[in-house]
């Protein structure tokens, strides 16, 4: 998996870290503390965005790969033929990843950095990185706290192929692809249990961002 450098916080502010593993419910939580109000920046979706959306990393992509990877209808990139062109090609994907990775990065310190500029003087601003590849890609140092969402492994599997019309050949490839629980655990700062029932899921999310706001004090407290 390609690694691109990972821009440094604006002065003041905060990263909170969201993981979890596929279908863990990470993504939800997220839209939990965004619905409240808080600042959550969820990095998949802006990942897709480059080449989903006019703009510089999809004409950067263009300009690598070829017009011939170019949706004609939507003007912007086809992920089919994209995905079976990599598929084989471990340099190309790499190159792909890189292009998508360094412009998504981009785009986050641009709002990292607005952010930052229209937050109140001296008050701490906190901002969630939804990040389901936080640990994969060793990005745990750019965070002050991290979040991980867990969720018993079946029913994750349940959950993708019920909701998402995966198949579970396909969810069990992604899990082994991904980081295990047991490595989550050691990782992770803060945990929310997400199984069974996800009835108590908010109350949890809730107590659990307090919590890692609590870390984050405690911490810049310790180096003072």
């Amino acid at each position: 998996m390609t690694h691109v450098r990972v821009p440094d916080a604006p002065r003041g502010l905060r990263r909170i870290g969201l993981t979890g593993g596929i279908g863990s419910g990470k993504s939800t939580v997220g839209k939990m503390w965004a619905r409240k109000g808080h600042h959550v920046l969820d990095l998949d979706a802006l990942s897709r965005a480059v080449l989903d959306q006019p703009g510089e990393g999809l004409d950067e992509a263009m300009a690598r790969f070829g017009e011939q990877y170019r949706d004609s209808t939507t003007g912007t990139a086809d992920r089919g033929a994209l995905a079976t062109l990599v598929f084989n090609d471990p340099a190309a994907r790499a190159t792909l990843e890189s292009i998508v990775h360094r412009h998504m990065w981009a785009e986050v310190a641009r709002l990292e950095a607005h952010l930052a500029r229209s937050a109140p003087e001296g008050i701490p601003l906190l901002v969630v990185h939804d990040s389901p590849l936080l640990l994969e890609l060793g990005h745990d140092d750019h965070y002050d706290a991290i979040v991980v969402v867990l969720t018993p492994e079946e029913e994750r599997i349940g959950r993708v192929v019920r909701e998402r019309g995966k198949s579970r050949d396909y969810v069990e490839g992604v899990i082994r692809a991904q980081v295990s629980d047991e490595e989550r655990r050691e990782r992770g700062d803060i945990f929310i249990d997400n199984a069974g029932a996800t009835d108590q899921l908010e109350e949890r999310a809730d107590a659990a961002l307090a919590e890692a706001c609590g870390l984050i004090e405690s911490r810049l407290d310790a180096i003072e």
